[in-house]
């Protein structure tokens, strides 16, 4: 991994990293499972009964925004890609979906974005991980929601990456490097080249949302049979995949087997 590098040079690899993907991206990652087990649980923690205005923060291609616009949220969808932003202007277009705006912007620098105006954050995937600084991230969120309002997303869990990455490899220096730090240099998708990513522990992620500010009001872990990128062949058949999303779900509000998952999703409160 690239030593001593700066939070501008971070941005610029993640921006050039799915700039390079966006024009397939749809198409190669739209119907993951593990978008799913969120979305289960992203409708779960959302405030019900009322129109929000949600700001869905480094939302690419709009996973999660098109369906809370399908259902009359006011969203705000943001991306540091050109490319996936197009492409997110061109699937809204076609499914007739106007109460999306689109910005193109940093999560760690929301310039655009006004203070206390949002009724809900959401950083999906990673995005904590991915962006330049999650420290000023996180404050930039903070500012942004209402009081009250809620954040919701998940980040990569630094334990379960590093022993499938590092570990069954044999790499033991970088294992015990990554494992202290926290930051890898990760390339995906058929990418050329890669991005920056930190990951977090679970003690780390709490103090960050205390030292911020928020109050936790639940971390699950929600990847934690399978993993997060399942790829057995019988979730193909319709019913054994909804069989299973009920499983993982059941078992991702178990406390006990947090730290087994890929993923930490939290929902917190400013």
């Amino acid at each position: 991994m690239p030593k001593m590098i700066s939070e501008k040079q971070k941005e610029k690899g993640l921006r050039d990293f799915y700039n390079a993907l966006s024009k397939d991206y749809d198409k190669k990652h739209a119907k993951r499972f593990c978008d799913d087990v969120l979305e289960f649980f992203l409708l779960k923690y959302l405030p019900k009964k009322r129109k929000l205005k949600i700001l869905d923060a480094g939302g690419g291609i709009g996973r999660f925004s098109f369906p809370l616009a399908k259902k009359g949220h006011e969203i705000v969808l943001t991306d540091i890609s050109e490319g996936m932003l197009e492409n997110a202007r061109i699937i809204a277009k076609s499914g007739k979906i106007r109460n999306v705006r689109f910005v193109k912007e940093s999560l760690s620098s929301m310039k655009n974005q006004k203070s206390k105006y949002f009724d809900a954050v959401l950083v999906m995937n990673a995005i904590l991980d991915y962006c330049g600084n999650h420290k000023k991230a996180l404050k930039e969120i903070y500012r942004v929601l209402k009081p009250n309002g809620i954040l919701i997303g998940n980040v990569n869990n630094r334990f379960m990456y590093s022993t499938n990455h590092e570990l069954k490899t044999g790499d033991f220096k970088m294992f015990n490097r990554n494992m202290k730090k926290g930051d890898r240099y990760i390339i995906w998708g058929g990418a050329k080249t890669g991005h920056i990513s930190h990951e977090f522990t679970l003690e780390e992620l709490k103090n960050s949302f205390k030292k911020t500010g928020f109050k936790i009001i639940t971390i699950l872990g929600v990847f934690n049979l399978l993993g997060k990128y399942a790829e057995e062949t019988w979730l193909d058949d319709k019913e054994k995949r909804e069989e299973y999303l009920k499983l993982q779900i059941k078992y991702a509000q178990k406390e006990e087997y947090i730290n087994n998952s890929w993923d930490f999703f939290f929902t917190c409160k400013r």
